[in-house]
């Protein structure tokens, strides 16, 4: 509400409460109202800037690998193979940009549960052209848990009998991968990296994910 923003912060000093403001290029403060995200201020002087700039996000897993399991039933094979990374951070830099509500460009469905009045419960803040106040800039309301269990492949196989005397095994199979990905990333793809480099790990600025794909064949021993 209005009242909130206006007594977000106190005065360590005289207990006194006031609006968080910015410094605007002219010198000028403005002052975040009802609808603004809620930055921490965390020199407590009242003005978010990069002051309050804290380390925010870590890319790197506390925990990641791979397992794979195979049944056999007489001449029918089945195999599959999973992948997982726990506690790794993601920068979901599409998002910051579908759901900044600053410029006329398509914005995502999240956009329509945005604040638009008093009392309104939402985490999605006011829609202003220009974003005066930097309600979409880097902030941790971008950084999301990458956390994923992925079904990298499964492969089905099949020993056709044969009884041949230059044909040693002749077998059929199938497999698919990127079948399921389980993970609470909003993002397209929790696996994602904007360049090779181990320096823009974790941020998903649009580039094409891994996408799910079939295939068939044969193997045929002579």
């Amino acid at each position: 509400t209005s009242e909130e923003a206006a007594s977000a912060h106190t005065d360590a000093t005289s207990g006194a409460t006031s609006a968080l403001k910015q410094l605007n290029e002219d010198g000028t403060y403005s002052a975040f109202g009802a609808g603004d995200i809620h930055f921490a201020d965390v020199n407590n002087d009242g003005i978010i800037d990069s002051k309050d700039k804290q380390v925010i996000g870590n890319p790197n897993p506390d925990f990641y690998g791979s397992f794979t399991t195979s049944l056999s039933i007489n001449k029918l094979t089945v195999s599959a193979a999973l992948a997982y990374s726990i506690g790794n951070d993601v920068y979901n830099y599409s998002r910051s940009q579908l759901e900044s509500g600053s410029t006329l460009s398509n914005q995502t469905s999240t956009m329509l549960t945005r604040w638009t009045g008093e009392g309104q419960v939402t985490n999605q803040p006011k829609a202003v052209y220009g974003d005066p106040m930097g309600n979409a800039r880097f902030s941790d309301r971008w950084i999301e848990d990458g956390s994923y269990l992925r079904l990298k492949n499964v492969k089905v196989s099949y020993k056709i009998p044969l009884k041949s005397s230059f044909i040693e095994s002749f077998d059929v199979w199938a497999s698919a991968s990127n079948l399921v990905t389980l993970t609470k990333y909003l993002g397209i793809d929790p696996e994602c990296s904007s360049e090779n480099s181990a320096l823009f790990q974790g941020i998903d600025n649009g580039l094409l994910p891994l996408t799910q794909s079939c295939q068939v064949g044969f193997k045929l021993n002579l």
